[in-house]
């Protein structure tokens, strides 16, 4: 019996050491200080997202020396999915997230400019900020980019042109100048989106096999924020609120719209959702690095295949066999339209630690 009670006391002590060790291990691994924190304003539930440091989040914008009605939450986040904007031949396809983005953009530097020179027209009888104003402001820019002319949406040569065109006419073309990268480092990101006005195509890229690479069509974005410890991206998306549905963890929205919601109600530009993912190196031909995760959390996303194809990936076309997991999310381009030179005196960048 005392035999059976000394085995029964050395694996009592043997597993107690086991815990001791596995505990220091999993303690030696996590970083120092609370290991989990949210960019405010957030709901709690989503206050428990693992980070290797406290992030410091870059954002366009959410105070600033312009009137608080332009852009209160910093980069507007307007909708695709609205008007006709789709493409004739594919009615459930919405296809404008190309000037739709440069809206954002272009909202977003005339409120840094209110009072200098006008960088927007009132296309009504109403304010150029004012929400009416978004639809025919998209419709204009879709006119210049040639959105649904040649392809189902917008090629990513013609923005730079448009954009050029665009400025001049409003006589401005001193001023503002664009420019655009094929296969952005992070590095060039977090550059740009802390002082211009950056658009995103994103690449959907299948891996259908081992060495199996298929190019399934783009997505434009604009750029929201950046966090460059952990790699983190925001985006204003036309055809997604993923922060608002809680398809991403981190983001931000201005906390005074509910959610889910009509597709006008980010018109209002203090309406926005930002969501944020984590920027990771990418697989494949496309873009050198990726959104983690983008593809996998909605299913809606197939809907944006076939669209924004950049010529560059011809040799790359393919069809979709799914499922999401498989599906790849680089960015392939970026759209960098730079203000001028005297705003970066002021460039509201705020950096928000998390409290």
């Amino acid at each position: 019996m005392s035999d059976q009670i000394r085995h029964k006391s050395a694996c009592q002590r043997a597993g107690f050491l086991v815990l001791i060790v596995l505990s220091l291990a999993v303690l030696y691994m996590l970083p120092a200080g609370p290991v989990a924190w949210a960019t405010p304003p957030q709901s709690p539930l989503r206050q428990t997202v693992p980070t290797l440091a406290p992030p410091r989040w870059s954002w366009v914008g959410g105070s600033g020396p312009y009137p608080v009605d332009y852009a209160p939450s910093g980069m507007p986040d307007f909708d695709q999915q609205q008007s006709d904007w789709h493409d004739g031949a594919s009615p459930g396809a919405w296809t404008h997230s190309g000037p739709v983005a440069v809206a954002d953009v272009l909202w977003w530097f005339d409120s840094l400019a209110k009072g200098k020179h006008d960088l927007l027209p009132s296309f009504g009888g109403w304010d150029d900020h004012d929400a009416q104003n978004v639809v025919p402001l998209v419709n204009e820019l879709a006119a210049r980019l040639g959105t649904n002319s040649v392809i189902s949406g917008t090629d990513v040569l013609a923005f730079v042109p448009a954009l050029e065109e665009y400025v001049a006419g409003r006589g401005l073309q001193d001023l503002y100048s664009g420019n655009i990268i094929m296969r952005p480092t992070f590095e060039q990101l977090h550059e740009s989106t802390v002082s211009d006005g950056v658009i995103l195509l994103l690449g959907f890229w299948e891996q259908q096999g081992p060495d199996q690479w298929v190019y399934l069509g783009g997505h434009y974005v604009a750029a929201a924020g950046v966090e460059h410890i952990n790699r983190y991206l925001a985006v204003s998306d036309p055809f997604r609120d993923a922060f608002e549905a809680a398809e991403t963890l981190l983001g931000r929205s201005d906390g005074g719209h509910a959610y889910p919601h009509a597709s006008d109600v980010h018109n209002d530009a203090q309406n926005v959702s930002h969501d944020a993912y984590r920027v990771v190196v990418a697989e494949g031909p496309g873009g050198v690095v990726a959104l983690a995760d983008y593809a996998p959390t909605s299913a809606s996303v197939p809907s944006l295949f076939g669209q924004n194809l950049a010529a560059a990936f011809d040799a790359y076309r393919g069809d979709y066999v799914g499922p999401l997991f498989n599906v790849w999310t680089t960015i392939d381009y970026a759209i960098v339209l730079s203000p001028p030179p005297y705003y970066h005196l002021y460039i509201p960048i705020i950096v928000k630690e998390a409290r």
